[in-house]
């Protein structure tokens, strides 16, 4: 009798019920995860890379030259940024440049492409003190990137901040009567995406997508945010380029 109860035993298994199954909090997380990186990571890597196009668009119309210069470059730094990503990791070399260095470019790029829409908002009147202040700001902007390095983005993050201050500084409490005014809708919709932005900067670690398509997610958001503060200055009646003292208008010699 006691072989057969054994035998029952070790056959049919232990008569106490079986353990609960143990479902992990993390697991919707880790499918969403996937699911991003299979069905949405290329397209938002593209969208990224072409986030500030409809940006440029409006620096056309506004015959922009300079701050079109910097917005087409970015579109095609951050194309080949990529690129190389995909290049460096199929042929384990760098496309031209190691990728920390095309990131660190494209950063560049971005704060500077910041500062630009600074300009943009203060609206001074005297276009050669945009003139000095775009210059100015592109220097400044790979000067704080060198500072930084390519992990940190101490110096860079203080430059934005205070561009942004000295825009809510010049349209509270220095109003001019020449300043453009702002188009309330769309500064309120570039208002709310700066904090989404700030919002998913601060808390990237804590949100469990992949790095590459949650930096993607964010230069998108960046991208619109970009749209709606160039957007909220209308345009200027007068031309709203200063001319080039050897533009050639007409010529006995053409």
């Amino acid at each position: 009798m006691e072989e057969i109860e054994a035998f029952d035993k070790a056959t049919l298994g232990s008569t106490r019920p079986p353990p609960k199954a143990h479902f992990s909090t993390s697991c919707p997380m880790e499918i969403l995860s996937a699911v991003t990186r299979l069905g949405l990571g290329f397209p938002l890597r593209v969208a990224s890379d072409l986030s500030v196009i409809p940006s440029i668009a409006i620096m056309k119309a506004n015959q922009r030259h300079f701050e079109m210069f910097i917005g087409v470059f970015h579109v095609f730094v951050s194309c080949l940024t990529n690129v190389a990503d995909i290049y460096e990791q199929t042929y384990a070399a760098p496309l031209f440049l190691a990728r920390a260095q095309w990131i660190g470019l494209l950063d560049v790029l971005w704060l500077a492409f910041l500062y630009l829409l600074v300009v943009h908002l203060l609206s001074f009147k005297n276009e050669n003190y945009n003139i000095v202040l775009r210059y100015t700001g592109f220097s400044l902007a790979w000067i704080m990137k060198l500072k930084d390095g390519p992990e940190d983005h101490t110096f860079s993050l203080l430059m934005v901040l205070v561009g942004f201050s000295v825009v809510v500084l010049r349209r509270v409490l220095f109003y001019d009567k020449h300043m453009l005014p702002l188009r309330k809708t769309d500064a309120a919709i570039s208002t709310a995406l700066a904090v989404f932005c700030a919002c998913i900067y601060l808390n990237a670690a804590h949100i469990p997508l992949d790095g590459a398509y949650l930096r993607a997610a964010f230069y998108c958001c960046l991208g619109s945010f970009f749209y709606f503060g160039w957007k909220c200055v209308p345009p200027t009646n007068a031309s709203p380029k200063k001319w080039d003292d050897c533009d050639l208008i007409s010529s006995e010699y053409i």
